[in-house]
């Protein structure tokens, strides 16, 4: 049987990538600040803010980009350094828009010793996020960094895509993003009844199974199209999807759904999702539990023990 859907409050977010620094190739870019023509594009971009909190990276021309667009001062825009751009060991340089765009793609090499990983630099910006718990809010920061998040969230594909959208952002840009954030699983079983789980082995770690899925992007119709589409990432399978079994809020910005599905067919030759091309995330198992093996298996989140028992 499906439960009754939580209430998740829906909210957005406003970010503004900052508008064009003064460029100083002696000087770390944290400390830039906007040029002239960059002071015009601001002040000619305003975006509605009378009902919002409005917070900004401490690098200056974030703070002077969130101060023009939002018609405030400098001073009356919280700074908040998880919204830094990327930590990392630069200069200007020839090659180093080549160097970030890979960075970007998560394709770090040893021009990125020293540098945040994606990974990390989209962490501490979640959390920045989870401290400002608001219907409207706005915030001041770069392209990097905010790439990196909406690629963690699913809201831009990794990748080359990742890079595209980097590339594309103007000095300045607005990217607004509703609330909450999506993922979508599939509670998947086979013919014979089996479900079907990923074993996860994280390098240093004890296993443990979940639900295939993963976050509805931008692009997917609907989250049923997200779904299908994560399946056949991740495991080559094409699917029928039945009624939603489960939501939960994992936080004040991100849902997941849990649907009913049958499998149709599997061929794991075919996966071909982002994750498989980097060791550093460890393995991802395709494995078939019969229900009465599940007592056995570290099932994660582990409420799914409770609501598989009922169904």
């Amino acid at each position: 049987m499906n439960e009754p859907r939580p209430h998740l409050p829906l909210r957005r977010i406003i970010f503004l990538r900052h508008a064009m620094p003064r460029v100083d190739a002696f000087s770390s870019p944290g400390t830039w600040e906007l040029n002239p023509s960059g002071i015009a594009a601001a002040a000619a971009h305003p975006v509605s803010a009378a009902d919002a909190v409005v917070v900004s990276s401490p690098e200056r021309k974030a703070l002077q980009t969130a101060a023009l667009m939002t018609a405030r001062t400098v001073d009356a825009v919280a700074a908040d350094a998880r919204f830094r751009e990327v930590d990392r060991v630069e200069r200007v340089h020839d090659d180093f828009r080549a160097a970030r765009a890979a960075w970007v793609a998560g394709l770090l090499d040893s021009r990125h010793q020293g540098w945040e990983t994606p990974d990390a630099a989209a962490q501490r910006f979640h959390e920045g996020l989870l401290a400002h718990t608001t219907d409207h809010l706005i915030v001041g920061t770069h392209g990097m960094v905010l790439t990196a998040w909406l690629v963690a969230h699913g809201r831009v594909a990794p990748g080359d895509a990742a890079v595209a959208f980097w590339e594309a952002l103007d000095f300045p840009a607005v990217v607004e993003v509703a609330l909450p954030l999506v993922r979508v699983r599939a509670m998947l079983s086979d013919a014979e009844g089996r479900m079907i789980l990923i074993k996860r082995t994280r390098p240093g770690q004890q296993p443990y199974w979940t639900m295939p899925g993963g976050g509805v992007e931008a692009t997917d119709a609907s989250p049923e199209d997200a779904l299908r589409r994560e399946l056949r990432e991740e495991l080559g399978a094409e699917i029928e999807i039945g009624e939603i079994m489960h939501e939960r809020p994992l936080d004040s910005i991100r849902s997941e759904i849990f649907y009913a599905a049958n499998l149709i067919s599997l061929d794991p030759a075919l996966r071909d999702g982002p994750e498989f091309a980097d060791p550093s995330r460890g393995s991802y198992d395709i494995e078939r539990v019969h229900p009465e093996e599940l007592a056995g298996v570290d099932l994660r989140p582990a409420e799914l023990k409770t609501l598989l028992a009922r169904v």
